[in-house]
């Protein structure tokens, strides 16, 4: 059987790993990643050379990973997309691990195995993003502290906690919200374990880490001042969208890439949406009793404030297939929670062991077959003539301190060593469209000729100080001629 096992793990990685494209979509996010990287290989600023009024400012800790392949390779997207499969099978591993000690074997082994196939990641693979080596350093926490706290009074308790201390710090230095882990881990050994050591160990790390990340990122408040202004809008889209984090994650199971995928996603879903504020509900008064009790785990308390962080964020307003990258630090949670429902009936003389298998079973047949028939899949816009025609004439007719406007504008910055800036970020912008240009001292603004939702092309075509310099079938680049 575990023969059996591991040669359905290695198809699994080298199945991944064949299918590994080259090229990127147009997702914009990856660009900064690169581009901090590569500024960290060239000792320049670590924010320089991105976009003007940039409101992001991503942590090292990704570019710095990525840093030694950019170096050496270049910019070689299989390598830099390869790294996702490295953290995603030793986050499995730290998952196994984690649910041999909560769970069952084969239970835990039927998880491990449903992730190894899942196709949620064979399409998310594809993307330059910190979601995967967050969900690593989440797993190895969780793993270390589980490890540390059955072993507190040992040699290899210490270095378990060391293991735990390092682990959280990876996962903040590659997404902030790492600072959760941080956080409940000062809650847990404040108000449930009681230990002032570890405790005190925990707040300076933290000090370091926060002090090191400011003196590396700086200041960078541009989406929460515009989230204090309009909080009231904020908390409304939260409340509008308290389903999305509970439906992103059900696609994360059954993610609707083909025909019958889609029908048992789309089937479930406003059951899903419906089960979310009592699923919440009970999260709510687990935390509170176990806090009363002092019987709150740590994945409780760190599983509580991150769902209750997303659902948070999920104002933003984003479909499940593009939310459920956010919800991967939830599966520990989620895998244990289903292993103590299923304990939990048995009290009642109902046994689910056998259902429990066949939803395995049938969400990881699901996932394979949904693997096998996307396998060709292929979202990189860079090959396309009518794209790749653009970033050429840019290249090649505009100079390196002429500056753009684009909808897409880290992605064209990486591409062409040019910096810009978006036409307008916020809808507000879009009134001071024209002082946007001139404070950025914009020459070229590339605009699209057809699904042009935000009525750039009808602006520019309109306003005598633009000329058309350039077109394709798909774009029209203007210049500002004032």
């Amino acid at each position: 059987m575990k023969v059996f096992v591991s040669i359905l793990f290695i198809l699994a990685i080298f199945f991944n790993v064949l299918y590994l494209n080259d090229g990127h979509n147009w997702g914009d996010d990856f660009a900064q990643f690169i581009i901090n990287a590569r500024n960290i290989i060239e000792g320049k600023p670590y924010s320089s050379g991105i976009m003007f009024d940039n409101i992001v400012s991503c942590p090292p800790g990704l570019p710095l990973m990525l840093a030694p392949i950019l170096k050496i390779f270049g910019l070689n997207f299989k390598l830099l997309k390869s790294l996702n499969i490295l953290c995603w099978y030793g986050g499995i591993l730290f998952l196994y691990n984690l649910l041999l000690r909560s769970t069952s074997a084969p239970f835990a082994l039927m998880s491990a195995l449903f992730l190894a196939f899942s196709s949620f990641f064979f399409i998310f693979k594809q993307n330059v993003l910190s979601d995967i080596p967050f969900f690593l350093f989440v797993c190895s926490s969780l793993y270390a502290f589980e490890c540390w706290k059955r072993n507190s009074s040992k040699a290899q308790g210490r270095l378990f906690f060391i293991l735990f201390l390092f682990s959280m710090s990876a996962a903040l230095w590659v997404r902030l919200a790492g600072s959760i882990l941080f956080i409940s881990a000062v809650l847990y050994f404040l108000f449930i374990e009681r230990d002032i050591k570890a405790l005190v160990a925990v707040l300076a790390v933290s000090l370091i880490n926060a002090i090191i990340l400011f003196l590396w990122m700086g200041w960078h408040p541009g989406f929460w001042i515009e989230v204090g202004q309009n909080h009231l809008a904020f908390l409304n889209g939260a409340f509008n969208n308290f389903g999305t984090v509970f439906q992103s994650l059900w696609y994360f199971f059954c993610p609707s890439q083909t025909v019958f995928s889609r029908c048992l996603f789309n089937l479930m879903e406003p059951v899903v949406s419906c089960l979310a504020p009592f699923i919440y509900s009970m999260m709510v008064w687990s935390f509170i009793q176990g806090f009363r009790k002092n019987s709150l785990s740590y994945i409780e308390c760190f599983s509580f404030f991150y769902m209750s962080l997303l659902i948070l964020w999920s104002a933003i307003t984003l479909s499940p297939d593009a939310f459920a990258r956010y919800t991967l630090p939830l599966l520990p949670f989620v895998f244990i929670s289903f292993w103590r429902l299923l304990v939990f009936v048995k009290r009642f003389n109902l046994d689910l062991n056998a259902l429990a298998r066949v939803v395995f079973l049938v969400l990881l047949l699901i996932n394979a077959t949904n693997v096998f028939i996307v396998r060709d899949f292929n979202d990189n816009v860079f090959s396309l003539p009518e794209i790749s025609e653009m970033i050429a004439w840019v290249n090649q007719n505009t100079k390196p301190d002429e500056h753009f406007m684009y909808w897409k504008p880290r992605a064209l910055a990486l591409l062409t060593h040019r910096e810009g800036a978006a036409p307008w970020i916020y809808p507000d912008q879009q009134r001071h469209f024209m002082q946007r240009v001139k404070d950025f001292k914009i020459t070229y603004v590339i605009s699209l000729k057809y699904n042009d939702t935000q009525g750039l092309t009808p602006q520019l075509e309109a306003n005598k100080q633009f000329k058309v310099v350039w077109e394709n079938v798909l774009y029209k680049i203007f210049k500002f001629v004032n």
